[in-house]
């Protein structure tokens, strides 16, 4: 769990103060959509050949969904705080307001 952490933190560290060349930044977006996609197609390989998974999908069922809309949820909530507390607020004059 360490290392995932580590290289989490690690990328944040470089992106926050913009070291990736900007060839690499160009195409971080599509490397992160790409590892995404062969993440959950091999997660769903792996769930697909559990046996106990799938003779439990009817019993797991509704509380699987819900634990996946309450994540969702969670994280939708989660980001819109960040964003209040960690973005910073136009002001007047760039909101094009005020007289």
């Amino acid at each position: 769990m360490w290392p995932i952490i580590v290289a989490l933190l690690v990328g944040a560290f470089i992106g926050y103060f913009n070291l990736l060349p900007p060839a690499i930044s160009r195409w971080a977006n599509n490397f992160t959509t790409a590892g995404i996609i062969i993440l959950l197609f091999l997660m769903g390989g792996q769930i697909g050949t559990d046996k106990e998974i799938i003779a439990g999908l009817g019993r797991m069922g509704v509380q699987a969904i819900l634990y996946a809309l309450f994540a969702i949820l969670g994280s939708i909530i989660a980001v819109k705080i960040l964003e209040v507390v960690i973005l910073p607020h136009p002001k007047k004059e760039e909101r094009g307001g005020g007289v």
